[in-house]
This record gives C-alpha cells, structure tokens and sequence, in this order.
C-alpha cells in the first residue's frame, strides 16, 4: 500500500531507496511534519513508487522537499536454508553475530527489519552456500514485512 509523503527533492526519484531515520527538532515546529513524518516508521527501508509536482521549502534539505508515493522495500536478508521457500512467513530474528568484518553482516542483521517482524519471503536468491561465522547453512532471500 502507497503512502503519501514528503522526502528530501535530491532523492525523489522513482525507483530510489531510503532509509527513514526519523524527525529532527526542527520537524516537531514544522506545520508539513503529518505528511512528512508521521506516516513513515524510523530506520524503515522505503522505495519511491511515484514523483508529484508538489515541492515544499524545507530547513533540512536545502533544495526543499517533494511530494512522492513510497512503501516500504523487500530488504535482503539471511535464512536458514531449511526455511528458506518462496512465499514463506516467519518471524525475522537476526543473527547473533559480532564478526563486522564478515562479508554477509549487513544480510545477516540488516536494516530496515527488527526482531519480531513478521516477513513474507517473495524471492529466493541464494538457496545455501553463504558463509557464516557461526556454522550456520544459510541462504538469501528478498522478505517484505507483512503489516
């Protein structure tokens, strides 16, 4: 489902993906802040579906902000290979890993998705063979958050 919002004019473009990081002090004297902030969820993972006419001037961003439609991205992420089947739901629990070094970190804790969020995989990547620090068989998916 579309959301209606207002996102920096630099990265309103179709097809662009952000990270939402919340309102600033300045937002909570902004009289735009409901169309801004309000229907956006912190450190979600939001991609442009649709560009409007419609700018605003913005302290933040300092060639204002432009009205889009957005919903939040699938985020790719790591699964158990057992787990892994397109079309699946399951509660999301990121891996309990420390090794920032490791090459699959940023799918094995990835942004965009908190412990408890209910997921729907919508695309197998990699059925098995990613490395994993702690023995784990995982594969890669594309997961959307089931709302």
């Amino acid at each position: 489902m579309a959301i209606v919002t207002l996102i920096g004019k630099r990265i309103a473009k179709t097809g662009n993906i952000f990270v939402f990081s919340g309102q600033t002090g300045e937002c909570m004297e902004c009289a735009l802040r409901r169309v801004c902030c309000e229907k956006l969820e912190p450190e979600r993972v939001y991609v442009v579906l649709n560009v409007r006419d419609k700018i605003h001037d913005c302290p933040l961003h300092e060639d204002g902000v432009q009205l889009v439609d957005v919903e939040e991205a699938p985020v790719k992420v790591a699964v158990l290979s057992q787990q892994l089947f397109e079309g699946a739901i399951f509660t999301f629990q990121p891996k309990d890993c420390t090794q920032w070094s490791c090459p699959n970190i940023e799918v094995c804790i990835p942004t965009g998705l908190n412990e408890g969020d209910r997921v729907h995989i919508e695309e197998v990547i990699q059925k098995s063979g990613l490395v994993c620090s702690l023995n784990q068989k995982l594969g890669c998916a594309l997961v959307r958050r089931v709302l």
